[in-house]
């Protein structure tokens, strides 16, 4: 049983980091970057902000629709809980 929770847990974690390279791409290593120079600076951002931000992007007409659409409400929580202070 152990064994199966620590591969379930290797995938997530892998699939995690996979999904953050590619907001990195745009946002920084450390998310210290206002993508594409107009962007607010993700780490300088509240939890509950990061949260309500991917949640508009998710049905807004921006760029960052089609890569916040993708995220489920759970991944959202990780990225704030992550990311933000």
């Amino acid at each position: 049983m152990k064994k199966i929770f620590f591969v379930f847990l290797a995938l997530h974690v892998a699939l995690f980091a996979s999904f953050i390279k590619v907001c990195q791409n745009c946002h920084g290593k450390t998310f210290e970057k206002r993508a594409l120079g107009r962007s607010r600076v993700v780490k300088n951002l509240k939890k509950d902000e990061i949260i309500q931000r991917l949640k508009y992007f998710k049905t807004s007409n921006s760029i960052m629709k089609s890569y916040a659409s993708r995220l489920s409400d759970k991944q959202i929580k990780q990225i704030a809980n992550v990311f933000g202070r």
